[in-house]
């Protein structure tokens, strides 16, 4: 589908540095490509003027998350409305731990529409799923540690953070194509090793790559809901869930440490365990492969 977009030229107070073109190019080889398919489009940045469901390109900002929950607040970016940026100076992941990237990797925030009952409380698990099918349609073949990291070949390509306020969900992503941290720039009790992932088209750059998995997305997130019930989604997402049936190191806070094996998803959304025959399920820590 054609998905509208802007260009945030003069940046946003506070939020956003105005958006160089030129300088979109130096930052790495990917953006290059990309500058030269926004350049026609360089004057177009009077938000005003743009669909709700617009592609938003900003420079570089603290976190695009903050850009969009700004812009939703101003009624600018509705569902299906996004924003990218080249440059995050103080992105964040799950439990507010820094997200490390460079130029040339993805950095993007994508407004989703608000539903009632089941399907809100299963959101971070359907959009994991929703981005795992796009990407691998794309690209290489991933699967979700639960709730949504996407792994490839057992290392994470991308993590997905998301939150609602004020009657808006977004869904924060970094997805590394261009550049991943080593073991050592991890922080420590960090519990995959970081990788990269491929598209097929590997020209593609953050900006290009984003605006076809914000389709695939909006496509696939229309048809599981109207063609699924949530607990027949929670069948379906295993089918990418990552360590299904292997024995994994629990961490449930910062003392509490179990070995279990990894059984499923429950009818809330809960990775399923089997600890030591008992049947557990973990609604918050975290899992390590063993």
């Amino acid at each position: 589908m054609s998905r509208p977009f802007i260009l945030l030229a003069d940046g946003l107070p506070d939020l956003a540095q105005p958006l160089d073109l030129s300088a979109l190019s130096a930052l790495h080889p990917l953006w290059a490509a990309d500058a030269a398919a926004l350049a026609p489009f360089a004057g177009a940045d009077t938000l005003g003027q743009a669909a709700a469901a617009a592609l938003v390109v900003c420079g570089e900002c603290a976190s695009t998350m903050d850009v969009a929950r700004h812009l939703a607040g101003q009624g600018a970016l509705g569902p299906w409305g996004s924003v990218i940026a080249p440059v995050q100076n103080a992105g964040r992941g799950q439990l507010r731990r820094a997200w490390l990237s460079r130029p040339g990797n993805l950095l993007a925030t994508l407004a989703c529409p608000l539903e009632s009952g089941p399907w809100n409380d299963l959101r971070p698990l359907v959009l994991g799923y929703l981005f795992a099918e796009a990407l691998s349609a794309l690209g290489q073949a991933v699967q979700v540690k639960w709730p949504n990291d996407i792994l490839c070949a057992e290392r994470k390509v991308a993590g997905i953070l998301v939150e609602e306020r004020a009657n808006c969900v977004l869904a924060g992503i970094g997805l590394n194509i261009a550049w991943a941290p080593g073991e050592a720039e991890l922080r420590a009790g960090h519990t995959v090793a970081a990788g990269k992932y491929h598209p097929l088209n590997e020209a593609l750059g953050p900006f290009q790559l984003w605006a076809a998995l914000v389709n695939h997305v909006e496509t696939g997130y229309r048809t599981l809901l109207e063609a699924f019930s949530p607990n027949e989604f929670l069948t379906i997402f295993q089918t990418r869930m990552a360590w299904q049936g292997r024995r994994v190191l629990v961490q449930e806070g910062a003392s509490v440490r179990y070995e279990a094996v990894v059984r499923g998803i429950s009818g809330e959304g809960g990775l399923v365990l089997d600890r030591a025959g008992q049947r557990v399920v973990l609604l918050a820590g975290d899992v390590i492969p063993i």
